[in-house]
């Protein structure tokens, strides 16, 4: 599983979906971490995601060509994918695999966000995608919806 977490949801959606199968985490963090609170949080993530920064990331774990199977977890900014997913998929782009998607978002819809990475991801095979809604802080809600979703990953 590959996923970024800024303010904890995405970390409990992936720390959750390791507990129920083998899944190898690789947390993508950026060498400059953005506002974590308050108004500027908002504004740099906004501005990052429509000017398409790719942040340099500190050194990766796994290697993308070792699977056929990945999960793409994120929280939704803007709209969007954050950042960091951005610098990935650009340093690391990947076809022919079977995708499965972990969107995290404080309310909303994930749907435009999803649609965004399945655009920049073509020749995958999208699967599932499981949307939750601040998932740290309904964690027993969100731990059934995650179980099910890992279940469901063939």
């Amino acid at each position: 599983m590959i996923y970024y977490s800024l303010e904890g949801n995405t970390e409990f959606a992936a720390q959750t979906a390791a507990q129920q199968a083998d899944i190898d985490l690789e947390r993508l963090i950026p060498e400059k971490e953005p506002p974590k609170k308050g108004f500027r949080k908002f504004m740099w993530g906004g501005r990052s995601v429509v000017f398409n920064e790719t942040p340099r990331l500190d050194p990766l774990k796994y290697s993308i060509g070792d699977y056929e199977t990945v999960i793409v977890g994120f929280p939704v900014w803007a709209s969007s994918y954050p950042p960091a997913i951005a610098t990935y998929i650009k340093e690391h782009p990947f076809s022919g695999k079977k995708v499965y998607i972990i969107a995290c978002s404080a309310g909303g819809s994930c749907e435009k966000a999803v649609n965004k990475l399945k655009d920049k991801l073509p020749g995958n095979d999208f699967c599932e995608v499981l949307s939750l809604r601040d998932p740290a802080k309904e964690k027993e809600k969100s731990a059934g919806l995650i179980k099910n979703f890992i279940a469901g990953i063939d």
